[in-house]
């Protein structure tokens, strides 16, 4: 067994550990011999290793890594990812755990998760795949401080037959995306797992598990939120992938609910100059008995939050209100002259002319 000392460096420093294994399906992979599993999270990493797939692809963007992980899901040769940019048609290879090297095709990815299924040619693959699936929800289960594994391909140090990387922390919270302040590549809008387990480039896309081996999330970017310059582990929640794997795979047809939105009214008229890229969200006029003059809002004041949501310009205010409907009530924090205040507002429906 060897182990390897990654120093990683984010919101904090801290070393984490980089552990190896082989499992005997995929044959003598190696040039060298390896030791059995004695512990058990060593016995762990050695069963999940042969799920986890390596992807690469071809982004053409220096900003963009052309590298992330998977995860194997069905033994037709189904792999879930993050969808990234790097993922381009006939331009996506994946790296299975014995180091084959396999073309995948893409299948319509999911906005709302952020994720996407590449799929690969069984036929082609030496041996049987050794697919995971959400496990069932009372095995989805997890609680702050439960140890945890992250396995994949952390700064693409693992190439053909090399295996990926194994880092260990912490559950630290649950939180929701729609709280966040400023995320970068977050499209979930939902809870999410938040570790301390290293979440590198090229770990993105692997799996979050228990000690136990129990499959909870699939890794997501590292959120960095730019109001505090801070980065953050984070993982969707494994039975969340559930809806389109159970599509996708397994050929299930998902329920798709259609939701009246009825847009809410504040009566408050911004100011935005034509051709302006769109500027912060300054009240031009508000009109009698909305909520906004209930509030008490005057011409020039500067609107900077709606609850927990930061306002930078007309457009992010526009955005957030959309969250909402008739009837809630948010407090709003707004700037008139050097002056801050903040205040409860109760968002209406667009009277009747």
């Amino acid at each position: 067994m060897r182990f390897a000392m990654i120093v990683v460096a984010s919101a904090t420093v801290f070393t984490a550990h980089v552990l190896t294994a082989q499992t005997a399906d995929f044959g003598k992979a190696y040039s060298f011999d390896e030791r059995k599993p004695k512990t058990q999270i060593e016995r762990t990493v050695h069963k999940l290793l042969p799920s986890i797939a390596k992807i690469h692809g071809a982004s053409g963007l220096a900003t963009i890594k052309a590298y992330a992980t998977g995860i194997i899901v069905s033994d037709q040769g189904h792999i879930v990812t993050l969808d990234q940019i790097l993922l381009q048609k006939d331009r996506t290879r994946v790296v299975l755990f014995d180091g084959t090297v396999h073309d995948a095709t893409l299948i319509r990815a999911d906005d709302k998760l952020g994720v996407r299924l590449l799929k690969i040619d069984p036929a082609g693959v030496n041996g049987k795949l050794q697919p995971l699936w959400p496990p069932a929800e009372e095995q989805s289960k997890y609680r702050n401080g439960q140890f945890v594994v992250s396995l994949g391909n952390c700064f693409r140090l693992a190439e053909f037959s090399e295996k990926v990387s194994a880092t260990f922390g912490v559950v630290v919270g649950k939180a929701n995306t729609a709280l966040r302040y400023r995320m970068a590549d977050v499209k979930y809008d939902g809870d999410i797992i938040l570790t301390d387990a290293c979440n590198n480039p090229g770990q993105y896309g692997g799996g979050l598990f228990t000690l136990d081996g129990r499959w909870i999330g699939l890794n997501m970017r590292l959120l960095d939120s730019k109001e505090t310059n801070t980065m953050l582990s984070a993982a969707l929640p494994a039975r969340d992938l559930l809806p389109y794997l159970e599509e996708h795979v397994l050929g299930k047809k998902r329920d798709v609910v259609t939701k009246k939105v009825v847009p809410v009214w504040t009566g408050i008229t911004l100011f935005e100059q034509a051709g302006r890229k769109s500027p912060p969200a300054y009240v031009e006029r508000v009109k009698r008995n909305s909520p906004g003059r209930k509030l008490g809002l005057k011409i020039d004041d500067m609107i900077v939050r709606i609850d927990d949501f930061s306002i930078r310009s007309c457009k992010e205010l526009r955005s957030v209100l959309n969250k909402y409907k008739p009837g809630d009530t948010v407090t709003v924090m707004w700037k008139r002259g050097t002056r801050v205040m903040t205040g409860d507002m109760k968002l209406a429906e667009k009277p009747k002319k």
